[in-house]
């Protein structure tokens, strides 16, 4: 009876304690319970709010439209207009066979096509079909499918199509600028982004959100370009005319407004429609006038005649002997078209006497000749305002080798871009002042506003008005009696000089290849208009630049004299006062000076460069001492690059970072001839060397040949087998 008695009391107090244990769990569970929602609706209230907003809001961008580009006569060039992209997301669409139907009726494309694509895993965004004129759609836009997406995309039109194509370049599906304007103004054409906030409702569609009306997109600011797009026609039809006429590899031209700098026309042949881009244009894409380069020949003579003249070493009077018209220049013969036992100065010009050029540019020396050709412009870049110029080559004293000097004279062991060429000619015209070539004219906002003006930019005095006149005399004579008589047009002086010289074919200057060109400047007595012409290969028997390039001069000139008068063309040619002329000499004697671009350049030649301009400065994080081991790099500069500054009182400051020198080897050069340059420049720098490039496409000379031993950190010099 104890033990039964004793069970029961057990019992009694065993439902008790189960009871008090579940009641302190539910306790517990109620309490985390309490804390998770008030974390949720207090504490991390702002972050769930967010993370709710994010599955029912959505942020759609809102694209805005290019600005318009127009040239100097405000005729529309770049417009905008609208194409329409189709998308889908497949996770919205709950028949897609029957949706892929209607997408292939209303297409006309296959079927499967779409099937395919609406079947895609693991994707809530897809493209159908990309860039459809409006009445491509037929109508998709109006109907109610879920999940079907139609985009009204903003696309490019250019509404001259392939005229001026070079200059104004193309954008890319994205509507970003790739080539030309378009890629150099990109940021001011593209204008800024707008969006709208769209909420998803029970089905998943969106609808916008009244509650957050979102920001509407800015139109791109418009451009107005210096170019007169009648004298670009005229410029590019010639340029076709005498590119197929002469059977010519290309062909190049540029015409310059030489009091102000501005550039009326630019081209090279073949060129490229933007609107219809087809996979063979990537060679007419290129801007030849900039980007190629090549040896000039008898044009470059404009350097020793200069320099000679400047000097005060010849006048038009002086007697120079000619040789009978031959001279060996270390075993090699060199012979002029007109042989003679002497000549005036004037007639080696008018007749492009090969051996009175070498003979004066000994008189110059080696250390003259190359400061008139960098006074000139040639090895430094002209300034322009398109992407993608290449400077050239010119060779320092230092470098020179027998033979050098005069065979530079008469422009060989130079390489010159198209655009250089005619602003060494365009100093003579302008009176020995040399102005910056420049394309915008102009940007305009949204406001109708200019937000920016260029004005014309007077680079530096290269030789004296008395210089520069007495050559324009020289140059008239070069066109009435000399080699260029076929680039003249009845009442109006010409001054101007042919070039034609020989190109390298297989590692060898070839008789039966050439570059021919000429540059002309008119009316003589009051230079207004340059125009330049170079052709490529000429194969149709003659390959003269005053057989070949002047007859095209002398076309376009007189086209543009049809279009415009003298008077006229002096009217879109103002004579700027000093307060319009934007000075960047680094005459003390003038008040602005363009500050140059030192990052990422070593110590040592920031301060050559500084020195040379004469241009003070100070040093910011210059705690550490050369070793041997460590070398200092230009991290940051105040002023900043490419502003214009007040040149007295200018202190330039450079913030130095401080780096590893690389470790100096020597060796072996390896042979990259018959390369793409792509191939040698890659196999070159990996190897450590850094690379010239003359020309472009196939590699058929180095320098120094393959085998040679080369510290690492030196120049290896590539020639191409294009325009070099």
């Amino acid at each position: 009876m104890y033990f039964l008695a004793k069970k029961n009391t057990d019992n009694k107090i065993n439902p008790r304690r189960r009871v008090n244990i579940v009641l302190f769990c539910l306790i517990i569970l109620f309490g985390i319970i309490f804390y998770r929602l008030l974390q949720v609706q207090v504490i991390d209230s702002a972050k769930y709010k967010l993370a709710a907003k994010k599955q029912y809001e959505t942020k759609v961008i809102l694209y805005p439209s290019r600005g318009l580009i127009f040239d100097r006569n405000m005729n529309l060039m770049v417009s905008n207009s609208f194409q329409f992209s189709i998308a889908a997301d497949p996770n919205m669409i709950d028949n897609k066979d029957s949706v892929a139907s209607v997408l292939a009726s209303r297409l006309k494309n296959d079927k499967q096509i779409y099937l395919d694509k609406l079947n895609t895993p693991n994707s809530s965004f897809v493209y159908i079909e990309k860039k459809l004129m409006p009445e491509a759609i037929n109508g998709l836009d109006t109907l109610d499918i879920n999940g079907l997406i139609v985009l009204k995309e903003p696309v490019r039109v250019y509404n001259y199509n392939s005229l001026a194509s070079q200059i104004l370049g193309f954008t890319n599906t994205s509507n970003q600028g790739l080539s030309g304007i378009e890629l150099a103004m990109n940021k001011e054409l593209a204008g800024k982004e707008g969006y709208m906030i769209m909420k998803r409702d029970g089905k998943g569609n969106k609808r916008p959100d009244n509650d957050y009306p979102g920001k509407d997109p800015e139109k791109g600011n418009d451009l107005v370009l210096t170019v007169d797009i009648n004298i670009q026609k005229i410029l590019e039809e010639e340029l076709s005319n005498a590119v197929i006429g002469n059977n010519a590899t290309n062909g190049k031209g540029v015409i310059l407004n030489v009091k102000t700098g501005e550039v009326l026309a630019i081209s090279s042949f073949p060129t490229f429609n933007p609107n219809d881009i087809k996979t063979h244009d990537s060679v007419g894409m290129k801007n030849t006038v900039i980007t190629d380069i090549f040896e000039p020949g008898s044009t470059y003579k404009l350097i020793t005649v200069a320099a000679s003249l400047e000097e005060n070493l010849e006048s038009p009077s002086s007697i120079i002997a000619t040789e009978q018209g031959q001279m060996d220049i270390n075993g090699n013969r060199i012979t002029d078209s007109y042989a003679s036992t002497n000549m005036t100065f004037k007639q080696a010009i008018e007749n492009s006497s090969n051996v009175a050029m070498m003979k004066i540019a000994k008189k110059i020396g080696n250390e003259k000749f190359y400061k008139y050709s960098r006074d000139f412009g040639f090895g430094i870049y002209s300034g322009i305002d398109l992407p993608g110029e290449n400077r050239g080559s010119l060779k320092r004293p230092m470098d020179f080798s027998s033979g050098s000097l005069e065979y530079m004279s008469i422009g060989y062991q130079v390489a010159i871009n198209t655009m250089q060429l005619a602003c060494a000619y365009s100093t003579v015209a302008n009176n020995g002042l040399m102005m910056k070539p420049f394309v915008l004219k102009r940007e305009i906002g949204n406001d109708g506003k200019i937000n920016f003006e260029n004005k014309p930019v007077a680079v530096r005095q290269v030789i004296s008005e008395k210089t520069a006149k007495t050559l324009t005399s020289l140059l008239t004579g070069v066109v009435e009696q000399g080699t260029a008589t076929d680039a003249g047009i009845e009442g109006v002086r010409i001054a101007g000089k042919t070039g034609t010289s020989q190109k390298i074919v297989n590692g060898k200057y070839s008789s039966n290849s050439h570059t021919s060109s000429f540059v002309g400047y008119l009316p003589a007595e009051n230079p207004v208009l340059l125009i330049a012409i170079v052709l490529d290969d000429p194969k149709a028997g003659q390959y003269y630049g005053g057989k070949v390039s002047a007859p095209v001069f002398k076309n376009i000139a007189q086209r543009i004299l049809s279009y415009k008068n003298i008077e006229e063309l002096n009217f879109d040619s103002p004579q700027f006062g000093k307060d319009d002329v934007i000075l960047v000499s680094n005459d003390k004697s003038l008040n602005e000076i363009l500050v140059p671009d030192l990052t990422g350049k070593k110590l040592g030649d920031a301060i050559d460069i500084l020195n040379h301009l004469k241009i003070k400065y100070e040093l910011s994080n210059d705690n550490l001492n050369n070793n041997g081991v460590l070398q200092k790099i230009i991290e940051f500069q105040s002023p900043a690059a490419n502003s214009y500054s007040q040149y007295n009182g200018l202190v330039l400051n450079l913030t130095l970072l401080t780096t590893v020198k690389p470790e100096v080897q020597f060796m072996k050069v390896p042979d990259v001839t018959n390369l793409s340059v792509r191939k040698a420049v890659n196999l070159l720098v990996s190897k450590g060397y850094k690379v010239e490039i003359q020309g472009s496409g196939k590699v058929i000379q180095q320098i120094p040949q393959s085998g040679s031993e080369l510290k690492n950190g030196e120049k290896i010099i590539i020639l191409c087998n294009n325009d070099i």
